[in-house]
């Protein structure tokens, strides 16, 4: 079983994140990262986990891959969307094409894209800026570089080409 860090109590219901991802070292990661920073996390290895946990318990934000081995987020975000169980959502992903942010765009809870390899830092300013958003319009939260038919970018705002692998940093 993958770290579930942070106790209910220690984070608030508006600071609460499920990570989607298959690979167990980032998710590791992920969740020692953002536990340190107060959030409470939950992971699922898959998609269809991910919609059993959504099912039982709803977060502020949930943080997916796309590329999950047997599942594609491409078909699954949308499908969660229309059964009514898909959070304001954050796409982080190695897989990102301007074609992919087109697709994501059309699902009403998809707040951004953020591309792999990425700074915790980075990761970590995404997800305050999310969370701040309330109900602003997702589409306006993408990359402009994925709007724009390039590169879609590493955050919310647009691109810059100075992303780095994942790094942890002290809290």
């Amino acid at each position: 079983m993958l770290p579930e860090m942070a106790s209910p109590s220690a984070a608030s219901p508006s600071k609460s994140l499920l990570v989607v991802e298959n690979d167990a070292r980032i998710v590791e990661l992920m969740c020692l990262f953002l536990g340190r920073r107060g959030y409470e996390v939950r992971s699922a290895r898959s998609l269809e986990e991910a919609r059993e946990q959504l099912r039982v318990q709803r977060p502020a934000l949930m943080l997916s891959d796309i590329e999950l081995g047997r599942s594609n987020g491409r078909d699954f975000l949308p499908q969660l969307s229309r059964e009514g169980l898909l959070p304001r959502t954050l796409v982080v992903s190695g897989f990102l094409d301007a074609d992919i942010a087109d697709e994501l765009r059309c699902v009403p809870e998809v707040v951004g894209v953020l591309a792999k390899p990425f700074e915790f830092d980075r990761l970590h300013r995404c997800i305050e800026e999310a969370l701040q958003q309330g109900d602003s319009k997702p589409s306006d939260l993408l990359a402009d570089g994925a709007r724009d038919g390039g590169s879609p970018g590493a955050e919310l705002r647009p691109a810059d080409a100075g992303v780095r692998a994942p790094t942890a940093s002290a809290p």
